[in-house]
């Protein structure tokens, strides 16, 4: 049965699926609708719909729909990508939405009460004082960085100490366990959802090791400052951001680098080249060449032209390594295990054996189903009491 849609809404539906990894097969069709050059059926319609998650409502619209997505009025850098968001990043928000209202649910079932570190702070605090509070509030040492042996162990143990703290640290590539949906790091790197009782952290896995954990401790501090965030500066390239965005980035400089010990270390490698020394100096701190050629930049050590130089050479590398698929691959469920907050999966698995929750909600929270849900509790230690 052939249908009609509204050339606008079609003209939607294109851009949105611009962003998405769809079968040739379907965007060809999609090509063809936009140039009148066939007419779309009923069935046709419903698998272009699960395809690319667009409700299947959406295509019979009189005009395009307005999706509100307040999450974007944080967003760190202006630009048109940001105001026409794709599907995949608005289904990415609307799942964790949903992780959180379960959260929230849970915790007032428990009689938790809000964590007092939420909006403690302000843009004014002083950077240093800034710093202090986030390592006392995540329970580490200045030097926390010599525990671990590289960057991804970095990542990883500072994630461990902010879900310790209670929040919750989401982490994933795709859309749900669609892996035709992927979520582009140039639209995103990271969100964060702020609230009193269950703040949620949601880190885009496409980034870089390095970038992950930069962009972990930036979204910490916008819940410090009590102000949800939607993280887009591609590398923290930009520099026309507001005072929010420039006091995050300097807190988690500090806490990656902190100032006092990067000059002791700076100075010691006096045989060094500057460029020699940014590589040597992103191995003794366990993070990205990006933040040292900053801290830097910013301390007169480097010029714009080698700190320049150094993004330049931390892009291509990144870029090279996605291509090469070097980030991809491993087992299935020791992925999935990755992504989710191990203190929300526990709490998620106890409310289902005492009945409070449904294990169809659990799935839909955990984008699994009963044997994929019974293997990744399997993996992660079975009883999780």
């Amino acid at each position: 049965m052939q249908v009609q849609i509204n050339r606008n809404v079609l003209a939607w539906i294109f851009r949105q699926c611009r962003n998405m990894v769809i079968s040739e097969k379907n965007m060809t069709l999609l090509q063809k609708w936009m140039d009148e050059k066939k007419i779309p059926t009923f069935n046709q319609v419903e698998a272009v719909s699960k395809a690319t998650g667009i409700p299947f409502g959406y295509f019979f619209l009189k005009e395009p729909p307005l999706e509100d997505m307040p999450i974007l009025e944080y967003r760190t850098v202006d630009s048109i990508e940001a105001e026409t968001p794709s599907r995949n990043l608005m289904d990415t928000v609307h799942d964790m939405e949903l992780v959180q209202d379960w959260v929230v649910e849970d915790l007032l079932k428990k009689g938790m009460d809000p964590l007092p570190y939420v909006g403690a702070l302000n843009e004014d605090s002083d950077i240093y004082d800034f710093a202090k509070y986030c390592r006392k509030i995540l329970a580490i040492d200045m030097d926390w960085f010599h525990q671990n042996k590289n960057t991804n162990e970095s990542f990883k143990y500072i994630r461990n100490a902010i879900s310790n703290a209670g929040i919750t640290v989401m982490l994933s590539g795709i859309v749900g366990n669609n892996t035709r949906r992927t979520l582009s790091i140039n639209e995103f790197r990271a969100f964060a959802l702020v609230d009193r009782l269950a703040p949620l952290i949601f880190i885009n896995n496409h980034d870089s090791e390095s970038g992950k954990l930069f962009s972990l401790l930036h979204e910490f501090n916008h819940i410090l400052l009590g102000k949800s965030s939607f993280y887009n500066d591609y590398y923290g390239t930009q520099s026309k951001v507001n005072k929010t965005e420039t006091l995050c980035n300097a807190v988690a400089a500090e806490v990656l680098v902190p100032y006092e010990l990067f000059l002791r270390e700076w100075e010691k490698k006096t045989s060094l080249k500057e460029g020699d020394k940014i590589v040597t100096l992103a191995r003794a701190f366990r993070c990205g060449t990006v933040v040292i050629a900053r801290r830097a930049l910013d301390a007169g050590l480097i010029t714009q032209k080698t700190y320049k130089e150094t993004v330049n050479t931390a892009i291509t590398i990144f870029e090279k390594q996605n291509k090469s698929g070097k980030n991809s691959g491993g087992d299935y469920y020791k992925t999935l295990a990755s992504k989710i907050d191990s203190h929300f999966l526990t709490n998620l698995l106890n409310s289902v054996k005492s009945g409070q929750t449904l294990y169809s909600d659990a799935f839909r929270l955990t984008n699994t189903n009963q044997s994929t849900f019974d293997k990744l509790i399997a993996i992660t230690g079975g009883d999780l009491i």
